[in-house]
């Protein structure tokens, strides 16, 4: 009896938590360069990494800026931060 009550008080957090975490996500309004693959912050500045560009918002993903900067038509497979440097990795190598 104790395992079956172990079990339902289990079933019953583990939906109330997932039903949790669903409501308090919201659709953004882009970035419009496709399949997004990574995102990484400096700061308030949020990139995104796009099939075709690396994306800046500067408010919470609300508007994006497209901040490619010699990067242009290559997919932007990851993003990473040293400092105030933004690194993009893609299938050509890796752009400071």
């Amino acid at each position: 009896m104790k395992r079956i009550l172990f079990i339902l008080l289990l079933m019953a957090v583990i939906s109330s938590g997932s039903n949790q975490l669903m409501a308090q996500w919201t659709q953004t309004n882009g970035p419009e360069g496709g399949a997004v693959y990574c995102f990484a912050n400096i700061g308030t500045n949020l990139f995104a990494g796009t099939e075709d560009a690396v994306y800046l918002s500067t408010n919470n993903g609300t508007n994006w800026t497209h901040v490619n900067n010699g990067l242009e038509n290559i997919i932007v497979q990851c993003l990473a931060v040293s400092d105030t440097n933004l690194f993009a990795g893609t299938n050509d190598g890796v752009f400071l």
